[in-house]
């Protein structure tokens, strides 16, 4: 698109922002918000599936069912992301990268590899280029929330380096949980060992995973028959103080009620001016699987520029 139309009320810098499938924006909605998606792939038996189209999340089930080795995700690759930054910077040479969690997949530190490569380029244009590596620590909707907020930054025609500086801000700002219905997916996935899966269900425990460091850990834990969302409502009391501005992202494995029951007691806490609710990216649910739910907090207090709700659906 030209640079200054305006596409569901956003104005469309010229700067270029790059995701990647897990911050769960879907193709829809970044084609809308024109943010560039890189491929991201499962892959099951040795057959790629790239996460850039639809997959419906029983999909993954049957994936994780009947394959003779549990699937496993593969992220965008140096080239890949030589290719994209190539392309957007044809177009324009400030481009942001978004990027899930380098703790939990490459694609991070491959688009910084991608980034040296171009700037030893014999291109002049491609040496000239300024992008900027934003790692969120997080992945689904919490990495969605920092593409949001880029995009609105982006659309107010703030450069290229505020705007990667302001998304490491709300980064900063934010606070993440996420629990589990059973231990199956972790375990098949390598994530939690066998003996952790036998104790957890043998005590009817699950574990309160969060992001620490942009690693996901055990904090805490819930009883398996427990109200998951009050216990979820519970440990972000803990760590956010009750009626802020907050931006909220929950993603979901097929369980929208207990999604919906967890945005209603965080809306009872805080002041909640945005939130998005969509069932897990299926690179996400790969791990976690059913029954299972990711919630994000980010304050907006103390950010160095203003947000609005975006005009998302």
């Amino acid at each position: 698109m030209t640079p200054g139309l305006r596409a569901n009320g956003y104005a469309l810098a010229p700067m270029r922002i790059l995701t990647n499938p897990g911050s769960n924006l879907g193709d829809e909605l970044s084609h809308t918000l024109d943010v560039d998606l890189t491929p991201q792939k499962i892959v099951v038996d040795g057959i790629s599936h790239d996460t850039r189209n639809a997959l419906d999340l029983s999909t993954v089930d049957k994936w994780v069912k009947t394959a003779s080795r549990h699937p496993s995700v593969q992220g965008t690759t140096e080239a890949e992301f030589v290719d994209h930054y190539t392309r957007l910077v044809a177009k324009d040479p400030d481009v942001l990268t978004v990027m899930t969690s380098r703790q939990i997949i490459g694609s991070h530190d491959a688009a910084v590899a991608a980034v040296q490569k171009l700037k030893a380029s014999a291109d002049p244009k491609l040496a000239a280029a300024r992008i900027e590596v934003v790692d969120t620590t997080v992945t689904d909707v919490g990495a969605g929330l920092v593409t949001l907020a880029a995009v609105q930054w982006r659309s107010a025609g703030l450069p290229l380096d505020v705007v990667a500086a302001g998304c490491r801000a709300f980064v900063q700002a934010g606070r993440s949980v996420i629990t589990v219905a059973t231990l199956d997916n972790l375990i098949k996935g390598g994530r939690a060992s066998f003996l952790q899966g036998w104790v957890g269900n043998f005590l009817n425990v699950r574990p309160l995973l969060s992001f620490e460091a942009g690693k996901p850990v055990s904090v805490g834990r819930v009883s398996a028959s427990g109200d998951m969302a009050k216990r979820v409502d519970e440990w972000l009391a803990d760590r956010v103080d009750s009626k802020q501005r907050v931006w909220v992202g929950i993603a979901h494995g097929d369980v929208e009620p207990l999604a919906k029951q967890a945005l209603a007691l965080l809306k009872e806490r805080y002041t909640v001016e945005f939130a998005m609710v969509r069932p897990l990216s299926p690179s996400i649910y790969l791990h976690v699987g059913r029954g299972s739910m990711a919630v994000f907090v980010h304050r907006l207090e103390k950010l160095p520029h203003p947000l609005t709700p975006p005009k998302v659906a």
